[in-house]
């Protein structure tokens, strides 16, 4: 039987030329940041009337999920990764008919979200509505909170390997997270799942950021958060998986190269000069 592999384990480099990282939960705190942007926005509505901001937020949440999951574009949204609290705060920009469809309709998916929270904690105002529809936007993009270690790791990182960001979502909210959180310097190259129309854990999403990289699969590594999308999915096209399992989880059906609740053990594993 496989037994996981701690990544401090491992005791010596490997031939390792291009790492790929996710970012949400990975490199930068995702879910959290959400939620206490939405608490923002909900004190705001505490003083125009009198609700709970920790109410309210719970009610946005199962609002939003329900008008995403009925919106005709829901399949593709899965397919790249965009949650429905990231839809209400991103622009959609790109060409795909499905970014112009979710661009036409951002403004009532918000609306409506905020209008009918609102409404359940006993608030009718669309006014309100708008306005923290609005807020939120702007609260949510002042927010951004990399893990401790993120920056020390790809500082070192950085020079020894390739360093390649492979994430989920709207191309617009993922590089403006890349951006606003002070790493974007650190990636030789992006690639974002809203700009190519699949993600991670297709094969042809990893297919593809081998050829941005121009990478060999027995050559690169995949860090993330997620089994099933980071680590499964790259192990389904040959790139070893690395678990980044801070809660100290069972691994489950798919098991990865190896784990690590830090991302500080990756310096030990990498060496040499940056490939040419």
């Amino acid at each position: 039987e496989c037994q996981l592999v701690n990544l401090s384990k491992i005791g010596q480099p490997m031939a390792v030329k291009t790492i790929l990282f996710d970012l949400d939960d990975t490199l930068i705190l995702e879910a959290p940041v959400a939620h206490r942007a939405l608490e923002q926005a909900g004190k705001l509505a505490e003083s125009a009337a009198s609700v709970s901001p920790t109410e309210l937020t719970e009610r946005v949440l199962k609002r939003a999920r329900e008008l995403w999951r009925s919106s005709p574009v829901i399949d593709y949204c899965r397919e790249v990764g965009i949650s429905s609290w990231e839809g209400l705060w991103a622009e959609f920009s790109g060409d795909d008919e499905h970014l112009t469809w979710l661009r036409g309709w951002s403004a009532t998916y918000r609306f409506e979200t905020w209008s009918r929270a609102l409404s359940d904690v006993g608030v009718e105002d669309g006014d309100l509505a708008r306005h923290l529809a609005d807020a939120f936007v702007e609260i949510r993009k002042g927010l951004f909170e990399p893990f401790p270690e993120t920056t020390t790791v790809l500082e070192d990182l950085r020079g020894k390997v390739r360093l390649v960001l492979a994430t989920n979502g709207a191309s617009d909210l993922q590089r403006l997270k890349l951006e606003t959180s002070g790493l974007a310097s650190y990636f030789d190259e992006v690639l974002v799942s809203g700009d190519i129309g699949y993600g991670k854990p297709d094969p042809r999403y990893f297919e593809h950021a081998l050829r941005l990289a121009d990478a060999e699969p027995d050559e690169t590594l995949m860090v993330g958060d997620s089994l099933e999308r980071d680590i499964r999915g790259a192990q389904d096209v040959g790139i070893r998986g690395v678990w980044v399992n801070r809660k100290r989880e069972k691994p489950g059906a798919t098991l990865p190269f190896a784990e690590t609740s830090s991302l500080l053990e990756l310096s030990d594993l990498v060496g040499g000069p940056h490939p040419v």
